[in-house]
């Protein structure tokens, strides 16, 4: 009954006075969306938008963030997925194939991009639970991850809970548990995943958690208490060649991290976690902005890092989103940009003259493909397709590999 007049009310508001598109996406991403509704078309009347109505509107968008971040309730099911199409890419990973798989957070979906160029729907757009992946009910999937044999994890991020999708196309919901057996419960929003080199799963919590999962679903955190402020704000991982655990540190105050929580943190860093779990920064001051390239890594400043990804020779490439870059650094620690102008927009061909749009997720293939989202943004503004796109590290060039126009096989 509560959070059927959650919604009510909050629909009845959205309905009487529209609000911005990106804005709209940040309320209805934060309600128990289960019988989600669509807003009829509202006439606007002089005096209709009183202090009374932004008052209800904010409590009961704060009540049900609440609700939702804090585990207390936990949608399973919501509408079926807007129509086929990419449109707002986040997680990439890359098969030992070839094959690209790429998050639609609002889409709901999870593509493939096989080798042979076609691009099929591997998951999501349909209504049930467990079961076939590509009749699964996916909640605004970010994180991907890809174990040895070929699984692929992904994180529902605002249900807070992470499945697996078998080579056999099939999803379950992991079941965690602590030390004491007890049921683990994921609080706050995942956001990336990885394997590390045994096999386990670790991902990463906007409440500044980084969590490790055996095999068994035995659910662990890691210590973080020796990273040198300020407080931080984990976002996409990934695994180097070195087993260390590679850790963007995000800005504060981004998209996504405000939709489920309210955090302090973001310190616009690369954290690294070697293998005996300690921790040191090799990247970025702790301040935001854009500034270093020839330099040590550890004296340039970023801003809000995301994707992480290794090539061949060891070298962390990593999306600088919010000053529309790619960069690089290498095994000696020294940065540079290799794609981007700085200015937000979108031209492909040579890396140093490409304009990008908030790159996000990245994947590296074999073959020194780096794969990444370009999310054009508004984040969350269905309105503004995003863009898969490639950067060939032997020439240079970037090309757009999947859009919102890309047909989709069925």
């Amino acid at each position: 009954m509560v959070d059927e007049l959650i919604r009510d009310r909050i629909h009845e508001a959205l309905e009487v006075e529209p609000p911005p598109a990106h804005l709209r996406m940040r309320v209805m991403a934060s309600l128990p969306v289960s019988n989600r509704r669509i807003p009829r078309p509202a006439e606007r009347r002089p005096g209709e938008w009183a202090a009374g109505l932004v008052a209800v509107l904010l409590a009961a968008a704060i009540i049900a963030g609440l609700l939702l971040v804090r585990g207390i309730y936990v949608p399973a099911r919501h509408q079926p997925a807007p129509p086929v199409g990419l449109i707002s890419p986040d997680g990439v990973a890359v098969g030992p194939d070839g094959s690209v798989y790429v998050s639609d957070s609002l889409g709901d979906r999870i593509f493939r991009l096989r080798p042979d160029g076609k691009v099929v729907v591997y998951a999501g757009g349909g209504a049930e639970g467990d079961g076939p992946a590509i009749k699964a009910n996916l909640f605004h999937p970010i994180g991907l991850a890809l174990d040895r044999d070929g699984n692929l994890y992904v994180d529902d991020a605002p249900a807070a809970t992470v499945r697996r999708i078998d080579t056999a196309g099939r999803i379950a919901t992991l079941n965690l548990y602590d030390s004491d057996g007890m049921p683990f419960i994921v609080t706050v929003a995942p956001m990336g995943l990885a394997v590390d080199h045994s096999g386990a799963l670790w991902l990463s919590e906007l409440d500044g958690s980084i969590l490790k999962i055996d095999a068994s679903g035995l659910t662990t955190r890691l210590d973080t208490s020796s990273l040198p402020p300020p407080h931080w704000l984990p976002g996409f991982i990934a695994f180097g060649p070195d087993g260390s655990l590679y850790i963007s540190d995000r800005a504060p105050g981004t998209a996504v991290s405000s939709i489920y929580t309210n955090p302090v943190g973001g310190g616009c860093r690369i954290v690294r976690v070697s293998s005996d779990g300690k921790l040191s920064v090799i990247a970025g001051t702790g301040i935001c902005g854009y500034s270093g390239d020839g330099g040590p890594a550890v004296a340039a400043q970023l801003n809000d890092p995301g994707g992480i990804a290794f090539d061949s020779a060891g070298s962390l490439y990593f999306a600088d989103a919010n000053n529309h870059r790619i960069r690089r650094i290498d095994r000696n620690g020294v940065i540079t940009t290799v794609a981007g102008t700085g200015v937000q927009g979108y031209n492909d061909g040579p890396a140093a003259e490409a304009q990008l749009q908030f790159p996000f997720g990245m994947g590296m293939s074999s073959s020194g493909l780096l794969y990444f989202a370009d999310m054009t943004c508004q984040c969350w503004n269905p309105t503004a397709p995003g863009r898969l796109r490639a950067l060939n590290l032997a020439t240079g060039v970037i090309t757009t590999v999947m859009d919102g126009q890309t047909r989709i096989q069925t």
